[in-house]
């Protein structure tokens, strides 16, 4: 029996789809916590703040952090997003806390520099 045409192409098509669907690419943005370890969310972090503030000489902190929130929602980062909305509720942890300001207090010295 010779297979027929439409279930021939069919099937090609379908396999396309396929990989087109899973496929991964390696240069997309990731969320922070898509890092496999805390050195690569940083190193990560400090390239997309160089290319932010090479892009926008003139930006503010402000700017900054709305750009950041942005990248959050654009790609989907559910668990950064949930992060931010804790902080402005005044429910996240402490320490946590702490920590984001000591790193945007040093971001800011840097580019007063």
């Amino acid at each position: 029996m010779k297979p027929k045409p439409h279930i021939l192409i069919l099937a090609i098509l379908s396999v396309g789809v396929y990989f087109l669907a899973t496929y991964h690419n390696p240069d997309a943005p990731k969320c922070p916590d898509d890092y496999a370890t805390n050195e690569e969310q940083v190193a990560a972090f400090d390239k997309w703040t160089n290319d932010f503030y090479d892009a926008n000489p003139e930006a503010t902190i402000s700017d900054w952090s709305a750009a950041r929130h942005q990248f959050w929602v654009d790609n989907n980062c559910t668990a950064a997003l949930e992060r931010y909305q804790s902080a402005q509720d005044g429910t996240a942890d402490p320490a946590t806390v702490k920590m984001i300001d000591d790193a945007l207090q040093e971001a800011m010295l840097n580019n007063a520099n």
